[in-house]
């Protein structure tokens, strides 16, 4: 009953994740098609010519265009212009406008090295023109000494809906792999296999996250049709997860049970490697991290530094008898399900982990639960040091499970 509860509370508190996400999805999904629509409609300022081409000009409200396909030119003083902060490409200057009624306008903008002389001296007798459109000024003119140059703003119109577009489609894609991951904790975490990384969730979640990566690089493409981003993360995904389910075939059909089979290897001589023991009373002082495997049996030590001293080394305090070898389930301690096992040679990488769950046989804890997690690599070796003492040998064979 323990189980099914934890089953539950953590696959609700996945939905619950999920909710967030996807909702904080749906906030940037509307923001982008808000500056998406700003990118389109932006396009209709400009001005052609009788071959359609366009002149770099924009249309300006007055007498020949009106708004709202124009933008409203505001003639400004400039009284003030501070610089905010040096950057490798330019640096950011705030301005200080007077406007007509005694009003005034404080903007922050970036400029390119190139402009920064024009804007310091705007400051000291300067004049500028802000182009508004949609209640955001989108350009700014700035004048001086018979020289003048125009500015884009922060909200000047061009893919500015890529980022939260492409970051809502992150969003969508974790949200659904914590969706149903939590949905399937719920519904069969408590009758399915007790694996730390189901396939059932692992499956469908790699899927999901990489097809919201795969909407994320649509909307590089997304300026005229939404619908790129939506093919994208639908080819993405589909490709995810015909490769995820090939992996988890491969993991669960032919890996996982060759290593539940593996033979266990005679030790000859001391061996240290990484590893770790769970389980009552005296077995719980073995939790130092690292393993030795030798004609003596089994015992833990406080590091690799040990060597073949006796200092610091704890040996097993009974024998044990092997039920079967595994891979961490959910509900192993958390030194079992996030372990991981570097190479003993000092190799790159980390070896799979498995846990070998074993019975105690006789004192201290007869009858105890055990549990010796190490890498595939290193788990043979425990296996072949398990030597329960003839009067304590259960008639049981080593796959057989516990009672």
């Amino acid at each position: 009953m323990h189980g099914r509860v934890h089953d539950v509370v953590w696959g609700t508190v996945r939905v619950v994740l999920a909710v967030l996400l996807l909702g904080a999805a749906w906030q940037s999904a509307r923001s982008a098609e808000r500056e998406r629509s700003d990118d389109l409609d932006f396009a209709r300022l400009e001005i052609h010519d009788a071959q359609g081409r366009d002149t770099g000009s924009l249309k300006v409200c007055g007498d020949r265009y009106r708004e709202p396909l124009c933008l409203r030119a505001e003639h400004v003083a400039v009284d003030e212009v501070l610089l905010d902060m040096n950057r490798k490409s330019g640096a950011r200057y705030e301005f200080l406008f007077g406007r007509s009624g005694g009003r005034t306008l404080a903007l922050t903008l970036n400029i390119r090295h190139a402009d920064q002389d024009l804007v310091e001296a705007a400051g000291r007798n300067g004049e500028a023109t802000l182009y508004w459109w949609r209640d955001s000024v989108r350009l700014l003119k700035v004048s001086t000494g018979g020289e003048q140059r125009t500015l884009r703003t922060a909200h000047h119109p061009g893919r500015e809906f890529v980022p939260p577009a492409a970051f809502g489609a992150v969003l969508a894609g974790l949200g659904a792999a914590a969706l149903w991951a939590g949905l399937w904790r719920i519904a069969r975490g408590g009758v399915s296999h007790k694996l730390s990384w189901p396939w059932q969730t692992t499956v469908p979640g790699m899927s999901f996250t990489l097809a919201g990566l795969g909407g994320a690089l649509g909307a590089l493409f997304a300026v005229r049709s939404p619908w790129t981003m939506a093919w994208t993360a639908g080819a993405v995904g589909a490709v995810s997860a015909v490769g995820m389910a090939c992996w988890a075939y491969r993991l669960v059909r032919r890996r996982l049970p060759a290593l539940e089979r593996m033979e266990p290897v005679a030790p000859s001589t001391e061996r240290d490697f990484p590893g770790t023991v769970c389980g009552p009373g005296p077995w719980q002082l073995l939790s130092m991290g690292w393993l030795r495997t030798g004609p003596r049996g089994l015992a833990a030590v406080p590091g690799p530094a040990t060597g073949a001293g006796s200092f610091g080394v704890r040996p097993f305090p009974g024998a044990l008898r092997l039920v079967r070898v595994r891979p961490p389930h959910r509900d192993d301690p958390l030194r079992l399900r996030f372990g991981r096992f570097r190479p003993t040679d000092g190799g790159k990488g980390s070896q799979f982990p498995l846990v070998a769950e074993c019975e105690a046989l006789g004192e201290p804890v007869p009858g105890a639960r055990i549990l010796i997690g190490a890498g595939s690599d290193d788990l043979p070796h425990i296996l072949g040091a398990l030597r329960p003492d003839p009067e304590h040998a259960s008639p049981r064979g080593r796959d057989s499970p516990p009672k």
